[in-house]
């Protein structure tokens, strides 16, 4: 990885990160998410398959659990998880168009939305959890929707980002 793609990695995260925690709950008013990270993630688990981003994908959703409040390392292993199984689906289906990618991050989604309310409803209780499961479901139906204007822009960057003769 070039500086340019890991200058590329940051302004993205942080500002993926800034968009989804700040700006699209006052467009929604708290009616659903849209999970930007997850959507690079999915991205980094179609196109690298590298040990690095597998760090990448584990520090994306370390920096998630700071943010969020809940039970530290659970973004980072529901993130890292997204990541393996995406690498694992990519290595044996072809995604390349925008109505499987669609599908794929709304597949990543759901499983992290279910490994993260299945341990939050262990550890704090169902009850707690109110109506996760209806803005989960329509934050997944979002993101999923989001995800091809995502990665093409995602693969536009790093096409000026990539140094010539990569």
């Amino acid at each position: 990885m070039s500086v340019r793609q890991a200058s590329l990695f940051v302004v993205y995260v942080l500002g993926a990160l800034l968009v989804q925690t700040t700006i699209v709950p006052l467009l929604t008013r708290g009616a659903f998410t849209v999970d930007l990270l997850t959507i690079y993630v999915v991205y980094l688990g179609m196109r690298r398959h590298t040990v690095g981003a597998v760090v990448v994908a584990f520090f994306v959703g370390y920096l998630q659990d700071t943010i969020s409040g809940t039970l530290y390392g659970l973004n980072a292993f529901a993130t890292t998880l997204v990541y393996v199984t995406v690498y694992r689906i990519s290595r044996h289906v072809w995604v390349d168009n925008a109505v499987s990618q669609i599908f794929v991050v709304g597949l990543a989604d759901t499983l992290k939305h279910a490994v993260t309310g299945l341990v939050l409803a262990m550890a704090w209780g169902v009850e707690r959890l109110g109506g996760w499961a209806a803005v989960a479901s329509w934050s997944v139906v979002a993101t999923g929707l989001l995800s091809p204007l995502i990665f093409a822009m995602l693969q536009r960057a790093e096409e000026v980002a990539s140094p010539e003769g990569d």
